[in-house]
């Protein structure tokens, strides 16, 4: 993917808009333009004739010059931040729902974000029968919901159309498909493109996961209770497995066939070698979808409690964003509305999701970011230096546990884009196989065939990567077992075997990746406390209550109290299975939660923050009371996750945002 944004939506205003609903004073009035050089000694030579002809032109009529159009701007209710509704819906709705709470309140795109998390969809809807929430927009609800008895007393009104689209490769010569050739080309009785004007090649139909939210549209929409066949799949060859579990969703190959949701394709991740396919010689585009000239349509709602009364605000916004205002809005932020408006956002705001993508100076490096958690597609997502997105590699899968991960040199930890089960005892687990994928030399580095990979890197730039096989797939004791370790560095290259003999020897060769640490833990079995010294002066005491569960926990740099909270987890130490490259090899994430108790008297834990340490001991940034997760840790930014939004953020450690996605609303509509 050669495109160097695929996150800003399309409603981008023109610099030139007039503010019309502002009142700005003095506009009519045009001051004359200064007269310079020749053009000065010209008007100068002309005086005098103007001067003669003046008294003629006295008399006639004045010229008046046609106006300039003035662009109507959106109008929103003014609504206090504090009596804003509470407002909840689909992942992928929260772009409205942001836009809306600016435009009610006055507030910046920070204030909108922390004002507001959506739950997903059947949720959104349920915490509205709750009356945890008072306006709800989202796509349609699904099962949970609409099968409560209380659904009946939802008043749901249609604000904005989405489509199921179909997507080929650019290369493909068929331009249009027909309703029932694509219902005969998923129950598997097309297989071939020469059978609907294409070429002689195997037709490869990729579907979505169960429960996705396209994929419960092209059943409901498209095969309408038709059984589809079963989705490509492969054995993992020369190996006892399992069907393939997990399938790549869509694939770049020539011949593949894929489908996605129309907002989803349109604005959020456009690729140069994919289109969309016409489906009954309709292409979709904003006009077919809202004409109902493409076949396959789905609107996305607002509701409120049927109760709701006529002078609340959730009532307000419910009406408003279905008259012109509220359908502009829709429009303006990249959707399709249900009907045509053309009101633009005031000046200076638009429907871009991130923030302005930042940089960092030197110390650089590439990401690679699961593609299912970045844009719902199957494949690695990869951004440069500049946090900018600048290609998408398909076959590839980031290794197992991680959505994100450094690359170093050219090559990072992928596997393909399968799971296997093999059966191994009481290790029957599901997992992916690891090699290195070179992405300069678009290949594989070391071909995947090792069941883990661990990184060192002690510099940030550089790593050597431990793989090997579990020592049970060539022994089946643990005992007396020889297993071999193969050393690569960051450039694909072998650097030396390893035969490892226990799990001691193990833990030693790979002492300095984050999978393997080893910290300091002091019990006082008097005090019923626990002291974790992470090194460098670091230290976080926790004292555990047997019988009230309130934990006290504090964290102290060089004996000095930096943050307390009711508990703390210090990370990777107090982790069994961290991801192996989450954080780097001897800095430290300190996580802080505050007990509460719940309306039944439960006890609850609420997000306090998190520390970072460095592995001298410094604390390089600190959130106190956020509601994020922490995804990455480097040594120059780290990577947040607002489980609230489903929002991804890189911030370096001055707290300033590099670049940020939406993850796609899993197992619901997008």
């Amino acid at each position: 993917m050669k495109k160097t944004i695929a996150l800003f939506l399309s409603a981008v205003l023109s610099a030139s808009m007039i503010f019309c609903s502002c009142g700005k004073q003095g506009q009519g009035n045009t001051a004359p333009a200064e007269t310079t050089g020749a053009a000065a000694a010209e008007t100068t030579a002309g005086t005098t004739a103007a001067a003669a002809e003046t008294t003629a032109k006295e008399t006639a009529p004045e010229q008046v010059l046609p106006e300039k159009a003035v662009e109507k701007v959106i109008e929103a209710p003014q609504i206090k931040a504090a009596d804003f509704p509470v407002t909840d819906g689909s992942t992928a709705t929260l772009p409205l729902a942001w836009m809306l709470y600016r435009l009610c309140t006055g507030e910046n795109q920070a204030a909108a974000e922390n004002a507001m998390g959506f739950t997903k969809t059947n949720n959104a809807y349920i915490r509205l029968m709750d009356k945890e929430a008072d306006l709800v927009i989202a796509y349609e609800p699904g099962p949970n919901a609409q099968e409560d008895p209380r659904f009946k007393d939802l008043e749901l009104k249609p604000i904005g159309l989405d489509a199921l689209v179909f997507l080929c490769n650019t290369e493909n010569p068929v331009q249009s498909l027909t309703s029932s050739q694509l219902k005969d080309i998923y129950t598997g009785k097309i297989r071939n493109w020469k059978e609907v004007g294409g070429e002689d090649a195997e037709i490869i139909a990729f579907q979505r996961e169960v429960n996705s939210g396209s994929q419960t549209l092209v059943e409901k929409l498209l095969m309408q209770g038709t059984p589809m066949m079963d989705a490509p799949g492969e054995l993992r060859p020369g190996e006892m497995g399992e069907l393939v579990d997990s399938v790549a969703r869509y694939s770049n190959t020539r011949n593949a066939l894929g489908y996605s949701v129309y907002y989803y394709a349109r604005n959020m991740y456009q690729r140069p070698n994919l289109r969309f396919m016409a489906v009954d010689d309709a292409a979709p585009s904003p006009e077919t979808v809202r004409e109902g000239k493409y076949p396959f349509v789905n609107p996305f709602y607002a509701c409120v409690r049927k109760d709701e009364p006529e002078d609340t605000e959730a009532r307000k916004l419910f009406n408003w964003l279905a008259g012109e205002d509220g359908q502009s809005l829709v429009e303006a932020m990249g959707y399709v509305s249900v009907d045509k408006a053309e009101k633009k956002l005031p000046e200076g705001l638009d429907g871009r999701v991130s923030l302005e993508t930042g940089r960092l100076e030197g110390n650089t490096r590439r990401l690679a970011i699961s593609g299912p958690y970045f844009d719902g597609d199957a494949g690695v997502v990869i951004l440069d230096e500049n946090f900018q997105v600048v290609e998408r590699i398909d076959g590839t899968k980031i290794r197992a546990r991680e959505d994100i991960t450094r690359i170093r040199g050219s090559v990072f930890p992928a596997g393909l884009p399968l799971f296997i089960g093999a059966e191994r005892g009481e290790h029957e687990d599901v997992h992916n196989i690891i090699g290195l994928y070179d992405i300069d030399r678009k290949e594989w580095a070391v071909e995947p065939e090792y069941d883990y990979c661990y990184t060192e890197s002690l510099d940030g730039e550089h790593a050597v990567y431990y793989m090997g096989k579990w020592y049970w797939e060539e022994e089946e004791e643990k005992e007396n077992s020889v297993y071999t370790v193969a050393v690569y560095d960051d450039t694909g290259a072998l650097v030396r075997t390893v035969d490892i003999h226990s799990d001691e020897e193990f833990n030693e060769l790979v002492r300095n990746t984050s999978y393997r640490v080893h910290g300091q833990s002091t019990w006082n079995d008097e005090q019923n406390t626990s002291v974790i010294d992470a090194g460098n002066g670091i230290t976080v005491t926790v004292h555990y209550d047997d019988d009230s569960l309130k934990e006290a926990a504090v964290l102290k740099q060089n004996g000095t109290v930096v943050a307390e909270s009711s508990y703390m987890m210090v990370r990777p130490f107090m982790v069994d299975e961290s991801d192996e490259d989450f954080i780097p090899a001897g800095w430290w994430l300190v996580t802080m939660n505050n007990y509460k108790e719940d309306d039944q008297g439960e006890a609850v834990y609420e997000d306090a923050g998190f520390v970072i340490t460095d592995r001298d001991g410094n604390i390089v940034y600190r959130e106190e009371g956020s509601p994020y997760s922490v995804t990455l840790v480097d040594e120059n930014f780290c990577v947040l996750n607002d489980w609230n939004s489903g929002k991804y953020i890189i911030k370096d450690y001055s707290g300033r945002e590099l670049f940020s996605w939406i993850q796609p609303e899993q197992n619901e509509y997008w």
